[in-house]
């Protein structure tokens, strides 16, 4: 463990005048995650982990417990660390300086999922959060749902501006209004997810369904329905974003949209290799869809 609190990689030792290079001819790549208690987050590093091997590659992976600074200080790690050859960034803050100075000074980087202002430079992975969003939405309308709520995630990242837009335009395609009461922004926790119902109850007209910004707060908002009174989906259909694996295990099983997370990760495992040994190639920017997996946490409202 590094004193910053990451698993590293040892830095392989100096050679000698005679001796050949400890490592193999695979690239050693750092991955950074914003925590592992969200199952997508840790289902990107599983992934990672096992495309890597795979691939001859080694992975090190840290992190950052959703804080800014330690986002900051990874980044510093890895640009200043001779055992690690690029860096495939997941991060949670929309700014990160050390990140864009790392940038500058030739660490091959790709940025997954969210955006990072001033990284206009780097190759981004990321999928069609508005596509998504507005097919989530739309199919909640098909169902005969008129009052939608959106559970949404931190307002300055960029997955949840491009959701909201798409919530916002299938609202507006199917002739329904958004009442700004029913939109609400928190972390992508279940804690955040299982706050929500004395908000939405304060709504003038409480809502049949809801388009949640994240699988996770779906879990907490499924977990804590009943001590509100409310039955999934009888009461309340719930579509979800991202398809970690628990939801297919809640009862009802969670309607969401599957993130493609085996494509992702292979991509940024291709981007950031092809990033080392062609340092001046053009950027690559790659947008993946996300599919509407329909489970039995929405159905038609009752009534």
């Amino acid at each position: 463990m590094s004193d910053l609190g990451y698993p590293v990689a040892a830095p392989p030792p100096a050679p000698g005048p005679t001796s050949e290079p400890v490592r193999g001819g695979g690239p050693v790549i750092a991955l950074v995650v914003p925590d592992l208690v969200n199952p997508f987050f840790a289902a990107l590093a599983e992934e990672a982990a096992a495309a890597a091997t795979a691939d001859g590659a080694s992975l090190v992976v840290g992190v950052t417990g959703q804080q800014a600074l330690r986002e900051a200080r990874f980044s510093d790690f890895v640009a200043s660390s001779d055992a690690i050859d690029g860096l495939i960034y997941v991060g949670i803050h929309r700014r990160n300086p050390r990140l864009s100075r790392a940038v500058a000074e030739g660490l091959p980087v790709v940025v997954l999922d969210e955006e990072i202002a001033s990284t206009s430079d780097v190759d981004t992975i990321s999928v069609d959060n508005y596509g998504g969003a507005y097919q989530a939405v739309s199919y909640l309308a098909q169902l005969g749902h008129r009052r939608i709520a959106h559970i949404a995630g931190p307002p300055e990242l960029s997955t949840t501006s491009d959701r909201l837009r798409g919530y916002r335009d299938a609202m507006a395609h199917a002739g329904l209004d958004v009442d700004e009461n029913l939109v609400l922004h928190g972390p992508y926790t279940e804690q955040f997810g299982a706050s929500t119902f004395p908000y939405l109850a304060q709504a003038e007209r409480t809502p049949t369904a809801v388009f949640v910004g994240s699988d996770i707060v779906a879990v907490g908002m499924l977990g804590a329905a009943e001590l509100h009174g409310l039955r999934i989906p009888e009461d309340l259909s719930v579509v979800g974003c991202d398809g970690i694996r628990v939801g297919e295990w809640l009862r009802p099983k969670l309607t969401t949209l599957q993130q493609p997370v085996t494509d992702l990760v292979a991509s940024a495992l291709d981007l950031v290799r092809s990033r080392i040994e062609a340092p001046d190639r053009e950027r690559v920017d790659k947008v993946y869809p996300l599919q509407l997996v329909i489970r039995g946490s929405a159905v038609a409202p009752v009534g």
